[in-house]
């Protein structure tokens, strides 16, 4: 393994993630590597259905400007596969990533005999690659992104998580989450542990309760409005607040001008993100992201524009659920595209979708994109849809 390359494709080649049971794997891998994870400095945990990328690129950024050495972990990419573990802005270097990718692999060939069949996936060789980088880079503090849901996520193994941040419950990955707001804030309130604070962002009652009930501790919340939004879009507001109330929890002694400053410098690809005067793309994933990004849309700011919606979405995040609201509003219309996601996960069925709700199909986005005759054309839905989207657009 000498190249980046290679060392990508080694992660992409190993077994996607599925349900899982427990934390065997992870924890056996992490042995293997002398356990690096017990290494780390103290913790900032973020999940959420949406907004854990945004509260945990925010939080990093205070924590930087605060004089705090940040790692920050988080997914997907959008233009570079190294954007996902990060020191203080900086990409984990070509040299370290193959350099530790290649330790990793070489560990795994004893772990895969000693697992098999049940082996480490992809997401988990990743998180171990990142714990294994940041335990040699001598850092003050973490801010880490689950992957999926918490109480199993390959994440959830850090003794010095100081702060558990839920930024929002909604339905997704039910699959491997549960059915209902309960279950899924069930998981992800499974990244709480002792002696940690808890920050909320504006929860069901119904989650609140489920989480206030595994915490055992008060429930943290910020307040809207005392700091101007470190990212665009209305959404960005309560995440913004919530980052500021993390960081207040994990140290209550940075100052507003740090706030402010980190704020200010905190930028995210693919979020309410203006790429030309008249093209925006927006990872609203799923139907409450897509319900999200309407509302932003649909503020004064933009009331005399005319919206196309360009999605390429996943069939199971449900975001025909939103499409209803939106199309009641006649300066929008909606726009579906096929889109063959990650692992061969299949696109939503967009001509069955079209039919029901009337809206247009393309067969592709360069298509959509040349018949869309709208003020503002807005492309969502999958964030590795608008990746594809975004790196052509700038490119050219």
């Amino acid at each position: 393994m000498k190249t980046t390359a290679e060392a990508i494709t080694f992660i992409h080649g190993r077994p996607k993630g599925g349900r899982k049971e427990s934390m065997d794997r992870m924890y056996a891998l992490l042995k293997s590597l002398g356990n690096p994870q017990d290494q780390l400095p103290p913790a900032i945990h973020v999940t959420g259905t949406n907004g854990k990328g945004s509260v945990a690129t925010m939080t990093s950024n205070i924590l930087r400007v605060s004089g705090y050495k940040t790692g920050l972990f988080i997914s997907p990419y959008i233009i570079d596969f190294r954007e996902r573990i990060q020191i203080n802005n900086e990409l984990i270097s070509e040299a370290h990533l193959v350099a530790i990718t290649k330790k990793v692999a070489e560990t795994l060939k004893k772990v895969d005999v000693q697992l098999a069949p049940d082996i480490p996936t992809e997401f988990e060789v990743l998180t171990a690659v990142m714990f294994t980088y940041f335990a040699q880079q001598k850092l003050d503090a973490l801010v880490i992104e689950v992957g999926i849901g918490g109480q199993l996520d390959s994440t959830n193994v850090m003794p010095n998580a100081k702060v558990a941040v839920i930024t929002s419950i909604g339905l997704d990955h039910q699959v491997l989450l549960g059915h209902t707001i309960e279950e899924i804030a069930w998981q992800k309130a499974g990244i709480i542990h002792n002696n940690m604070s808890v920050v909320i962002g504006n929860l069901p009652e119904n989650a609140r309760r489920v989480i206030a009930d595994r915490a055992n501790v008060s429930l943290l919340q910020g307040s809207l409005n005392d700091f101007e939004q470190g990212l665009p879009g209305k959404y960005q507001i309560q995440n913004t607040a919530t980052a500021v109330a993390a960081v207040a929890a994990f140290d209550r002694n940075i100052k507003s001008i740090d706030i402010k400053q980190g704020l200010r410098e905190s930028h995210f690809a693919a979020r309410f993100e203006l790429i030309k005067p008249n093209v925006m793309i927006d990872g609203a994933h799923n139907a409450q992201g897509l319900k999200e990004l309407y509302q932003a849309l649909n503020t004064p700011l933009y009331q005399t524009m005319t919206m196309t919606l360009i999605i390429g979405s996943l069939m199971d995040k449900n975001v025909v659920s939103a499409f209803d609201d939106i199309l009641k509003n006649k300066r929008f219309q909606i726009m579906l595209v096929p889109f063959v996601g990650p692992n061969g996960r299949h696109s939503l069925d967009i001509k069955t979708v079209a039919q029901k709700y009337g809206v247009k199909v393309a067969e592709n986005w360069h298509e959509a994109y040349h018949q869309c005759h709208t003020d503002m054309i807005i492309f969502t839905g999958s964030l590795y849809f608008v990746s594809e989207v975004r790196g052509e657009i700038c490119q050219n």
